[in-house]
């Protein structure tokens, strides 16, 4: 089973509960063709066009019963603690049998690259987990994928394990019990590649270190737009919709014609409220237009409009002037007949005023004579005669002057009644047409006022007339409140004009409406007879069509709950596939800075994280914060070299926190940069939640291998460490394999001097020694001290003197402030006095052995100590 599929189902198991009848019917078409599905992709529609395909073919059959148990964990009593050995055959590389096994806790498995190394990951791979990465990342069938190139044979590898209670056991694949057993050097590098920084692909970096990119990939390659692939409205429906666009317009006139109804209901409602006294819109036509239509409260009202048009407002002919001017002109003959009276008393004397105006007269011409006897009057300024004849005129003169003023104005008083009458009477002529024109009651008075008026001829009768007027002045105030009153009924008229020709407006414009809905009446009847018309004949002329279509709803709708279930389905999985990886990586934290700082621990001090939190859910980042700084995004910030770093602590932290027995490291290192393998090492063989498990580590590097040894002590390193080694192979195609041949120097070294072979047992000591100085010097610096020691070299680029780093450490260890590794001290100084007491052992173990032409003789026994001695050092570096 691919891991894709695994997960998968896990997905099944866990979400079902929550899924509708055709979520699980879906499910179902995909998990019975999950290798058809997942070898599509999102590329133009490939998998939305699989699906809707499977389900046109199988939908109405799919099974919503997903059958699909939770996986129980196996009990404590058949757990596998520990992998026994592992028979392969006929399995990729592999076409002789060969049997391997992991004896002891610690396998080491050493080879060049193309030596069978990856053939023996890839046959544990698929024992315990049923799958193999590689081949379901190239999509290569499994059975084609493990078949022997050379045998052209396949064979399933036997692999035995032991169980808690101390059985040994073939082990059964089980991925849900031992995914997480295996750390590879893919999942390192995928975390580690994906060069973008945003959310979903720190998504994508986790699911590829928790090797989930497979199922990633297969569950975001469902197409979003699943409409596109699934017919969800019919072909035949969808011909049938094209033809009906013929009679569309017909459809839309029947849709709306209740509206349009209701419409024309509401306007005669609205019309008959306005006329009670009518039950019917006709009723209302024949109350407006009479029966013939030229009738009716419209003629009415038309006449009574044409009645009060006739009428004219009268114009007061000057009521208020006849008045003015009759008693002005009455009054000046009063005025006259008085002056003449005044003037009757002075008729006699009146020509005495003559004479006395005429002496004046004559006074310039006659100056200082009498005018008629023409005597002196003055000499000088005395008066010579009895009167001055000037002086007296001037002084009775005096005396007539009111007599001659009314004289004077008698003459004025007739010439302005000559004037003023005339225009009077012309006023007084124009009362009576008013009055006749207004039905005026006193019209008889005014014409015998009239008749007085025009036969006046002189002074008596012009008195009489006026006469008339200032004594019954009353008949023309009445006529001119009578021709207010005329008016004010004439403006009434006007508004009653108004009125009616309001009334008459609306009269007609409810005719209007009245023609409007029965003309709206009419071409709804109408419509509707077309429009019926028009789709039986469609339905006739297509009901063939039609049937078919009727006979494909059922399918639609089918489809319809699909295309829903489908869009509900792939939110579910992009949901779960989200946080899928954020699930497996909870609760890591505290663990993860644990290793990653292990790893680092030779970096600067800068380096080391304070804090690292992993995300929880979708979106967020890795946030790290390092011992000075700010908290920060981990993988923008971090080198690459740093983020493998960080990619196997995370593994190491979820092995550990999930108890796995064991941990199969596949060439891991060749992905940590030479920098952190120390780090590495330290790591997964001194901490006690790594160092205790069974451990297959393969690699290709022998420098690591040789570290990862000699990390072990040597009188624990028989019954620690296996080592397998692969070889190149002298036949093509054909893998070879060394049992038990240890790098370990002290063990070679011990192995060596048990065959007498003193110079190479110097040699493998001097290598261990030289390791385990190194080894010390890295300690003294993680206990927070520089040990800043001087070191001698034989020559320009060449490697420090190895005795005088050993002087240059104890040196270091020696001083009084220096606490750490004092259990070493003595066994250096032993070791550094034996360059007196033993120069020729000494001699090659500090600058190696080579072959030469002189062949020195070791004294086996010192040989011996130098090798016991440093077993002693290990030891005490160790603890």
């Amino acid at each position: 089973m691919s891991k894709a599929l695994s997960e998968f189902k896990k997905f099944l198991s866990k979400k079902q509960g929550s899924f509708t009848e055709y979520e699980k019917k879906l499910s179902r078409l995909v998990l019975d063709n999950f290798d058809r599905v997942a070898a599509t992709s999102n590329a133009v529609g490939q998998r939305g066009k699989l699906i809707a395909k499977l389900i046109s073919n199988a939908g109405d059959s799919a099974s919503s019963d997903l059958n699909i148990a939770i996986d129980t964990v196996s009990n404590d009593s058949n757990k596998i603690t520990r992998l026994s050995s592992i028979k392969v055959q006929n399995f990729r590389g592999f076409s002789n049998e060969q049997t391997l096994e992991f004896k002891n806790p610690y396998t080491f498995i050493y080879g060049p690259n193309g030596t069978g190394k990856s053939s023996l990951c890839e046959a544990l791979e698929y024992s315990l987990l049923g799958s193999i990465n590689e081949a379901e990342a190239k999509r290569i069938d499994i059975a084609a994928y493990i078949k022997n190139a050379i045998t052209k044979k396949s064979n399933n590898p036997i692999l035995t394990g032991t169980t808690a209670e101390g059985k040994d056991v073939v082990v059964h694949a089980d991925p849900n019990s031992y995914e997480f057993c295996f750390i590879e050097k893919n999942r390192i590098d995928g975390f580690a590649r994906v060069a973008a920084n945003t959310a979903q692909a720190q998504q994508t970096r986790l699911a590829a270190l928790f090797g989930l990119e497979e199922f990633n990939g297969f569950a975001t390659q469902f197409n979003d737009n699943f409409d596109n692939y699934l017919d969800c409205t019919g072909k035949k429906s969808k011909e049938l919709a094209d033809k009906e666009k013929q009679i569309a317009g017909h459809k839309i006139i029947l849709l709306q014609l209740p509206e349009k109804e209701k419409a024309v209901k509401a306007r005669q409602e609205t019309i008959l409220l306005k006329f009670h006294s009518c039950k019917t819109l006709d009723d209302i036509k024949t109350h407006i237009s009479g029966i013939d239509g030229n009738g009716g409260l419209a003629k009415k009202n038309n006449t009574e409009i044409g009645r009060l048009a006739n009428l004219k407002l009268a114009v007061d002919p000057g009521i208020d002037a006849i008045l003015m001017e009759s008693k002005n002109l009455f009054d000046l003959i009063q005025e006259r007949r008085s002056a003449r009276q005044f003037l009757s008393n002075y008729k006699d004397q009146l020509s005495l005023g003559d004479l006395y105006s005429a002496i004046l007269k004559n006074r310039d011409k006659y100056e200082n004579k009498c005018p008629a006897c023409e005597s002196t009057l003055y000499q000088g300024d005395k008066l010579i005669v009895p009167v001055d004849p000037y002086q007296n005129a001037t002084e009775n003169l005096k005396q007539f002057d009111e007599a001659i003023k009314k004289e004077a104005r008698i003459t004025e008083i007739s010439e302005l009644l000559n004037n003023g009458w005339s225009p009077l009477s012309i006023k007084i002529a124009n009362c009576l047409p008013v009055a006749t024109s207004i039905n005026f009651q006193h019209t008889p008075e005014l014409e015998s006022l009239n008749v007085a008026c025009a036969s006046v001829g002189d002074a008596n009768s012009l008195e009489a007339a006026l006469n008339l007027i200032s004594v019954q002045p009353e008949q023309l105030t009445t006529l001119k409140a009578a021709i207010v009153v005329f008016n004010q009924q004439i403006e009434k008229s006007k508004a009653e004009i108004k009125k009616l020709e309001s009334e008459n407006v609306a009269l007609s414009k409810n005719l209007e409406e009245i023609i409007s809905i029965d003309t709206t009446i009419k071409a709804n009847i109408t419509s509707a007879a077309t429009a019926n018309s028009a789709i039986e004949k469609f339905k006739t002329e297509n009901e063939t069509l039609i049937k078919q279509v009727e006979q494909e709803k059922p399918i639609v709708a089918r489809n319809i709950k699909f295309l829903s279930a489908y869009e509900s389905f792939r939110e579910k999985l992009l949901q779960y596939n989200s946080n899928l990886p954020l699930s497996l990586a909870a609760d890591l934290n505290e663990k993860t800075l644990k290793f990653y700082n292990a790893i680092n621990r030779y970096d600067h001090v800068s380096d080391q994280l304070k804090s690292l939190t992993l995300p929880t859910s979708p979106g967020m980042k890795i946030e790290i914060e390092f011992e000075i700084g700010q908290k920060c995004d981990a993988l923008q910030i971090l080198s690459e070299g740093h983020i493998r770093c960080m990619g196997l602590a995370i593994l190491l932290s979820k092995i550990v926190r999930d108890d796995l027995p064991f941990l199969i490291f596949d060439d891991v290192v060749n992905s940590i940069d030479d920098e952190h393998r120390s780090g590495i090492v330290e790591l997964i063989l001194g901490n006690d939640g790594i160092k205790n498990r069974q451990l297959i580590i393969t690699t290709h590097g022998e420098d690591f291998v040789k570290r990862l040894e000699n990390h072990i002590p040597k009188m624990v390193y028989g019954k620690t460490v296996s080592r397998i080694d692969f070889l190149v192979p002298i036949e093509a195609k054909k893998i070879l394999v060394k049992l038990d041949s240890p790098r370990h120097y002290l063990t070679i070294a011990e192995q060596s001097f048990q065959d007498g072979k003193m110079r190479d047992c110097l040699s493998y000591v001097r290598k261990s020694f030289e390791e385990l100085l190194n080894r010390l010097w890295k300690k003294i610096a993680i206990k927070s001290h520089t040990a800043q020691i001087q070191v001698a070299m034989r020559a320009p680029n060449g490697s420090p003197d190895l005795m005088s780093i050993a002087v240059g450490l104890n040196g270091f260890l020696s001083k009084k402030e220096v606490s750490v590794f004092q259990n070493v001290r003595p066994l250096l100084e032993k070791m550094i006095g034996k360059e007196c007491t033993h120069p020729v052992e000494w001699s090659h173990l500090n600058k190696g052995t080579h072959e030469g032409d002189k062949i020195e003789e070791f004294d086996s026994v010192i040989v011996k100590e130098m090798l016991c001695l440093v077993m002693e050092i290990e030891v005490a570096i160790a603890s």
